[in-house]
């Protein structure tokens, strides 16, 4: 399994790499509130897209997992009250 992730990152990379080297000249202009923000190369653009949906699908992914972790908490303290339920009524 690592070496079908090593061979898939050696892809990706080579792909980004061919993307920038393809597309160096700053060919879009950024503009704000009609103000112009300047030109950037557009592999940037794309790169900064692809980093903000990994980090956006990350910061999901910690709520996500959070969540289940509360979830699974409260059941357990629930087994375990009842568990304490069931003790001292057999007691």
């Amino acid at each position: 399994m690592n070496k079908l992730k090593l061979v898939l990152l050696i892809i990706l990379v080579a792909v980004l790499v061919d993307f920038a080297a393809e597309n160096p000249l700053p060919r879009l202009e950024l503009k704000l509130f009609k103000f112009s923000l300047g030109q950037v190369p557009t592999f940037l653009l794309a790169y900064i897209g692809l980093a903000l949906g990994l980090v956006a699908g990350w910061f999901g992914h910690v709520l996500r997992t959070r969540k289940k972790r509360r979830q699974a908490a409260a059941v357990l303290a629930q087994q375990q009250a009842q568990a304490q339920q069931g003790q001292e009524a057999a007691s």
